[in-house]
């Protein structure tokens, strides 16, 4: 079967359809892309906020170890420092999977504006095609003009007889 590359509207309106529908993928793409960004980006803040906290309670355990503080005490500490390293590690491992799930988004709205390019590419060359058509139309009129004006100063004998 052979590829029918014949210049008809209903061609140009179904290109268009699929232009539109390929630009709401990619918006919808889009918008999912910065949904995520703003689920990375505050994972990020978090991660932040628990190496910030670790950081201060770890000086605090510092400060009371060389004050004499009761060894209790300090153990205490010690213990919710290991349990804020725990939630650092597990939002480590959050922050990698949301980043993960930011490149597998940004791979398919890549795709999917690619997918509208290349719409608006088919509409841009029916388009040409289109007005090459017109062109060469419009050139063979003027010729057919020329052509009959030009017969008109020919001598009876030598004029064309279409019957």
């Amino acid at each position: 079967m052979t590829y029918n590359n014949t210049l008809s509207p209903q061609r140009l309106e179904t290109l268009q359809a699929l232009h539109a529908q390929a630009v709401e993928a990619s918006q919808n793409a889009g918008q999912l892309v910065g949904k995520q960004q703003d689920i990375l980006r505050t994972a990020q803040a978090k991660l932040a906020q628990l190496e910030s906290y670790a950081a201060q309670y770890r000086e605090q355990i510092q400060t009371l170890g060389t004050a004499g503080t009761a060894w209790s005490q300090v153990r205490d500490l010690r213990g919710f420092v290991d349990r804020i390293e725990s939630a650092i590690t597990a939002q480590k491992v959050e922050l990698n999977r949301q980043q993960l799930i930011l490149t597998e988004l940004m791979g398919q709205w890549t795709a999917a504006r690619q997918r509208e390019k290349a719409f608006e590419v088919l509409i841009d060359q029916h388009q040409a095609q289109k007005r090459q058509g017109q062109k060469a139309s419009a050139l063979k009129n003027l010729q057919e003009w020329a052509v009959r004006r030009a017969s008109q100063f020919l001598p009876s004998s030598q004029q064309r007889s279409d019957f």
